[in-house]
């Protein structure tokens, strides 16, 4: 059963970094998914002038401000966790796992076997002896 399960781990790692290989950028394909229905929901957002230094963004009763002084423009792309990045995805399944030989296969040991713990009186009182 632990041989079955290992094949089974290894299979699904090979399975997994093929799945990274397809993915189209760095970034995971649900978590893109995310990313384009938030892009898609930040167009309904309203955007004002502060005449400060920079833009009012608001959408009902939130709101934040965009600094142009700091001259920080990014793409959103750039904003995802390295969580959902294919690099650490990667890092995930990098290590296989080993072959383990059979426990037929295994040496004799000379040491006593492990014996079960023996029986012990539990504290409190003993429970009633119905027949």
């Amino acid at each position: 059963m632990l041989e079955d399960i290992r094949h089974k781990m290894m299979n699904r790692h090979i399975d997994m970094i093929k799945f990274a290989e397809t993915w189209i950028s760095d970034i995971s394909l649900m978590a893109r998914v995310i990313l384009e229905r938030n892009k898609e929901y930040s167009n309904n957002c309203n955007v004002q002038w502060n005449e400060l230094n920079g833009f009012e963004i608001s959408e009902g009763e939130y709101s934040f401000v965009v600094d142009l002084e700091k001259k920080h423009h990014d793409h959103p792309n750039q904003h995802v966790e390295h969580w959902y990045k294919k690099e650490t995805f990667l890092k995930a399944y990098n290590y296989f796992i080993q072959h383990i030989p059979n426990m037929r296969m295994w040496p004799e040991t000379t040491n006593p076997s492990i014996e079960p713990p023996k029986p012990r009186k539990m504290p409190g009182r003993p429970g009633k002896k119905r027949r």
